[in-house]
């Protein structure tokens, strides 16, 4: 390989010492004569120097593919670092968006679980509430029974009271 394998050729466009191109280099100097018929593709370059042999300038055009070659070469390593990149950035972010729905399903099933204690726990508190309303209902009917009771046995004190006094009284 030649030594300039390493190095990076300009981009298209540019021309460094004014280097001719390969169709330049590869074309026959002499004029060729037109044919009928046939449709010219490209067209002719201009003729430089009247001196030219008509050989191609091979090491010329050689160089030039050499560096065609590193131009491509390059931009094959660039295209694989940039798949590369995407890849890992890619990588990167399905690895982030697996723990998010990871840690999203955890906080569901979180929140389910708090639901779930809440219903219980209001659950709880209305049949402590509908215990306390019937304590409170037996404790006003313990109440009125007391009163009642009450009653009765200061009736009954005082019917026991005349009696005993009608019975002390009457001797």
């Amino acid at each position: 390989m030649g030594s300039r394998t390493g190095e990076v050729a300009p981009l298209e466009g540019e021309r460094t010492n004014d280097r001719p191109s390969l169709r330049q280099l590869l074309a026959p100097t002499r004029h060729t004569v037109e044919r009928s018929g046939v449709v010219q593709l490209f067209p002719e370059p201009p003729v430089l120097d009247s001196s030219e042999t008509e050989e191609p300038n091979w090491p010329a055009a050689i160089e030039l593919i050499r560096d065609v070659g590193a131009r491509v070469r390059q931009a094959r390593r660039y295209t694989r670092d940039v798949v590369e990149h995407s890849q890992s950035v890619i990588d990167g972010a399905m690895h982030r968006l697996e723990e998010t729905e990871r840690r999203l399903r955890l906080a569901e099933s979180a929140a389910r679980d708090a639901h779930l204690r809440a219903e219980r726990a209001e659950l709880a508190a209305q049949m402590a509430d509908a215990r306390a309303r019937r304590a409170e209902e037996e404790i006003e009917l313990n109440r009125a029974k007391l009163a009642e009771a009450q009653m009765w046995l200061k009736r009954l004190y005082s019917s026991v009271q005349i009696e005993f006094r009608d019975l002390s009284e009457d001797p």
